[in-house]
């Protein structure tokens, strides 16, 4: 009986702890999608495969060996035994190209699969955004609700005591139900983007509690922050590499244009005669790569265009996020202010009950202070969206 009582106590103890572990911080979400994504474990095993593809073909080509035995005719002449091992060698400096551009392809798939990443990852931080915006706003809307049935009551109250008529607190009662149903839609939102992150978690379950839009704040200068975020950015990499790849490849068609050669050994019996020595060879290119390196330099300038394009639609694309950025956290921060400035709920409820303001004006006077609360929320949550587009590379 202890035994199941120590049992049963462990296994509170831990769904208590799963509970805790479950509420997860913006970077958790990030490391246990890292973990648990499925595509992106396909594409770890697709990686480490195309890493040893690119190894193929760095080595001479297989030698051949050759056996020929021929009966003569007449027969007096004896028969012919020939016997001959070659290998065929590129331009010794195709060796090293290709070596090179192995290690390239290697680096380009690896920034490729931090790209597919960080799209991944992208989605994830913004499923996190919106999840975080619906649970404060689910606060701000129970904290309207709550005193929705305060009013609602005291107006009912007021109703059957014969002080009000029957359109004041139908109204109070109104205000009540719209905010329950608003409180519905936003749990149903709430549950789509849990499934959704969800299933981007390989489908393990991930509890956000956050309720707070916390955005880090930017340097002062675009300058400074851009530098390390175009270190940081898979993309811009892997078109850099490839352009290099492309420069390697140049070079390896020029190197692979030049004569080939063969070396090798042969023997040759015929009767009682015998013949042996070395086989040397030359084979020169004049048809079989034709247009490769003129290919090869087009397409070497079409990559450094790609590249150079993408940098300055990359920086014009981050200086318009980081001003927006900026832009959108001095908006929270005025109305941050406003709202503790006109912090007024309660005097409005306390002038509602003096008689001092009718029903009406009293929901006129509530409904803009609500108004620029949820609003609030709204810029934070786009400003937190924001942030997360202009360093989808920093994770």
């Amino acid at each position: 009986m202890i035994t199941r009582i120590k049992i049963a106590l462990v296994i509170v103890a831990l769904a208590f702890a799963g509970i805790t572990n479950a509420q997860m911080t913006f970077e958790k979400v990030l490391q246990q999608v890292d973990s648990n994504n499925l595509m992106l474990k396909a594409l770890k095993q697709k990686l480490e495969a195309e890493r040893i593809a690119t190894r193929i073909g760095l080595f001479p080509s297989n030698p051949q060996s050759e056996f020929i035995y021929q009966w003569g005719s007449p027969v007096a002449i004896g028969n012919k035994t020939t016997i001959s091992i070659t290998q065929q060698f590129d331009f010794p400096t195709a060796y090293i190209y290709r070596a090179k551009l192995a290690k390239g392809m290697a680096n380009a798939l690896e920034n490729e699969y931090r790209s597919k990443r960080s799209e991944v990852l992208h989605k994830a931080g913004l499923l996190y955004a919106d999840l975080v915006y619906h649970n404060a706003l689910l606060v701000e809307l129970n904290r309207q609700l709550k005193n929705a049935m305060v009013i609602a009551q005291s107006l009912k109250q007021k109703f059957e005591a014969g002080e009000i008529g029957v359109i004041s607190y139908t109204q109070a009662e109104l205000v009540y139900h719209e905010l329950n149903s608003r409180i519905t839609q936003v749990k149903l939102a709430q549950k789509s983007l849990a499934d959704e992150l969800g299933t981007l978690n390989g489908s393990v379950a991930l509890a956000i509690a956050d309720s707070v839009m916390l955005v880090p704040e930017l340097p002062d200068s675009f300058e400074s922050w851009f530098g390390l975020a175009e270190s940081q950015n898979p993309e811009l990499a892997y078109l850099k590499t490839e352009t290099e790849n492309s420069r390697l490849k140049l070079k390896l068609s020029k190197a692979e244009v030049l004569p080939t050669f063969n070396t090798g050994y042969a023997s040759e019996k015929v009767g009682g005669e015998r013949f042996q020595g070395i086989v040397v060879g030359i084979s020169i290119p004049l048809w079989g790569k034709s247009n490769t390196v003129r290919y090869a330099r087009v397409n070497e300038r079409y990559m450094q265009l790609l590249a150079d394009d993408y940098l300055f639609s990359f920086r014009q694309r981050s200086q318009q996020l980081f001003s927006k950025v900026k832009t959108l956290q001095e908006l929270a921060a005025q109305l941050n202010q406003n709202i503790s400035n006109l912090d007024i709920a309660g005097k409005l409820f306390l002038a509602l009950q003096k008689g001092e303001i009718s029903i009406v004006d009293y929901y006129t006077e509530l409904n803009s202070y609500n108004s620029i609360k949820e609003r609030l929320l709204e810029v934070q949550h786009e400003c937190l969206k924001t942030y997360i587009e202009l360093n989808r590379f920093a994770y």
